[in-house]
């Protein structure tokens, strides 16, 4: 009973310690497709990952030329996702019930030539978008949060219709 109530402490104390090593890892960015970035130790919460973006958004525009705008409605979008296991041959699913054709799990980029191109759309960390008015919206999970020019960020209210 002694050696339960020294080792318990003791994972319990190098539990803490590993999820403080993954949270202080810097983001790395792997990889830049058009208006996707690929990254490694991206912030867990909400928070972490909208402050990284403020924080970083200057230095991605200058070296990737991120946000890009579409000319015909005057927005800028990024999609920030999890690099996880690296790329992927563009193949179905093989962990659904029925067997299938269908590769939309899967996000590929057309400029690479490589057979492993694709990434899991379950990977999507973040994104965000500025509309020509000037308002930016981040979704990170299930929630959205927008800011105006200048003001404070505000997570958008749901509402669901209950019919």
């Amino acid at each position: 009973m002694k050696k339960v109530k020294k080792i318990f402490p003791a994972l319990v104390v190098l539990s803490w310690l590993y999820v403080v090593f993954i949270m202080l890892q810097p983001v790395e960015i792997v990889a830049v497709h058009q208006n996707n970035i690929l990254v490694r130790h991206f912030p867990l919460t909400d928070k972490g990952k909208i402050s990284w973006w403020k924080r970083n958004r200057v230095a991605i525009k200058e070296k990737f030329g991120l946000p890009e705008e579409y000319e015909d409605s005057g927005t800028k979008m990024v999609y920030i996702w999890d690099f996880g296991k690296g790329y992927e041959i563009e193949k179905p699913d093989e962990t659904t019930f029925f067997p299938s054709d269908d590769t939309d799990h899967l996000r590929c980029f057309e400029e690479i030539k490589a057979a492993e191109r694709c990434i899991r759309k379950e990977n999507l960390l973040m994104f965000l978008g500025r509309s020509s008015t000037g308002i930016t919206r981040y979704r990170t999970g299930g929630l959205v949060y927008y800011q105006k020019t200048g003001g404070p960020l505000i997570l958008e209210k749901r509402v669901f219709d209950a019919h």
